[in-house]
């Protein structure tokens, strides 16, 4: 009576537990893990007893988040590119030996590649990476038998071999630093932004250093307002690239308009969006007597006679004549 008694006991257990976690009551993971009662329960629910009904374990599975995911990628990329940074000339190199601050370091890379450091003298460090400067000087520290087994630390501060350049019709064109990860964007606004005069379209040029391309030089072109190259104004700046923000590109209209000047150039641009950008033909002027001067190739100035409907140019001067009568 009393196995049967337990038994029943226990079925009821089961069946109160698998409610409980239906609507969430099954409480949490540190309950189960700390409650002495709890404890007590799953023993009850575990025992190999004889059931009208199958019990089912419950397995925790780990959910991957998507945010986790990609901050993991962006650590590990940063890492990456972190660890494939090279000294070069003009660089920063900070030295630290633990527990002796004395032969601590910071230095300039010189023309030649080589710094000194203290105690063994110059060291050639062109091409290499942080760690494998450290291991260079804890290697001749020991072999100098001036320290046993030295733990040495070293980064590479400002790179000034790890440069880009920024031209054209920016506020302060020149050549910067790559401190830490920048974007195209990002290299614009340390140039100082765009000036009013500056094109919508940049062009970057990058050279390829590896054995495999032989030093080529590919030419990126980027348009600021099309929506598909959001992602590649986002690209990280390699050393050595150089931005080249252009001229504006521009017509002019004089004459018998309203608004007489300079203009940017727009798509599928003719005669007669330009009256409409230069407000129109003025009450002397007359829309039957427009000229359109063009230079040619060889540098020349032609005068068109031009209607309305004809297409205009970069660099094209549209003159709207006086009305005969």
């Amino acid at each position: 009576m009393l196995q049967k008694s337990a038994s029943s006991w226990r079925r009821f257990l089961g069946l109160s537990m698998a409610a409980g976690a239906v609507f969430g009551l099954s409480g949490n993971t540190y309950a189960q893990e700390s409650d002495p009662l709890r404890l007590k329960l799953d023993y009850w629910l575990t025992a190999p007893v004889q059931a009208d009904f199958p019990v089912v374990a419950t397995i925790p599975v780990a959910v991957e988040s998507p945010m986790r995911t990609a901050l993991q990628n962006l650590s590990n990329e940063e890492t990456s590119e972190v660890s494939t940074d090279l000294a070069g000339e003009g660089d920063q190199i900070l030295i630290t030996v633990f527990g002796q601050p004395d032969l601590g370091a910071d230095v300039v890379v010189g023309s030649s590649g080589l710094i000194t450091l203290p105690l063994i003298g110059t060291l050639e460090v062109k091409g290499k990476s942080a760690i494998e400067i450290a291991q260079m000087f804890a290697r001749k520290l020991e072999q100098g038998q001036y320290l046993l087994n030295p733990k040495v630390s070293a980064r590479i501060g400002q790179q000034v071999s790890r440069a880009f350049s920024v031209m054209g019709e920016v506020s302060r064109p020149g050549k910067f630093p790559i401190q830490g990860q920048i974007s195209i964007l990002d290299a614009i606004s340390i140039a100082g932004g765009l000036t009013q005069r500056a094109d919508k379209q940049i062009r970057i040029l990058r050279s390829h250093q590896d054995a495999d391309s032989d030093g080529n030089t590919e030419t990126l072109t980027l348009n600021f307002d099309d929506n598909k190259n959001a992602e590649r104004l986002m690209q990280r700046i390699r050393p050595n690239d150089v931005i080249i923000v252009g001229q504006q590109k521009s017509f002019y209209v004089y004459g018998e308009v309203r608004k007489p000047g300079m203009y940017p150039v727009e798509d599928d641009l003719n005669v007669m969006r330009v009256l409409a950008i230069g407000g129109g033909v003025s009450e002397r002027g007359s829309s039957s007597r427009i000229r359109i001067l063009r230079k040619n190739d060889k540098g020349e100035i032609q005068e068109i006679s031009a209607s309305i409907r004809d297409v205009v140019l970069p660099g094209d001067v549209v003159f709207v004549n006086e009305r005969i009568f």
